[in-house]
């Protein structure tokens, strides 16, 4: 996974571990190869309708 903003990418991961139950992934860091941004992998199969339902405006709305 791929993002502008470390803080969205840690609110993806917190979104599939509480509602997906996926655990099995490596620390957000950022990318140094393609540029700008931070990224993470999953080590276990995920839907992508799981990502899809991710809705950041609910967490930017709380802060």
């Amino acid at each position: 996974m791929h993002h502008d903003s470390k803080e969205v990418l840690e609110l993806l991961i917190l979104h599939l571990r509480n509602k997906h139950g996926l655990r099995k992934r490596s620390i957000v860091m950022e990318d140094r190869e393609e540029g700008p941004g931070h990224l993470f992998f999953l080590y276990q199969p995920c839907d992508p309708r799981w990502i899809a339902e991710f809705d950041i405006t609910k967490f930017s709305e709380e802060e």
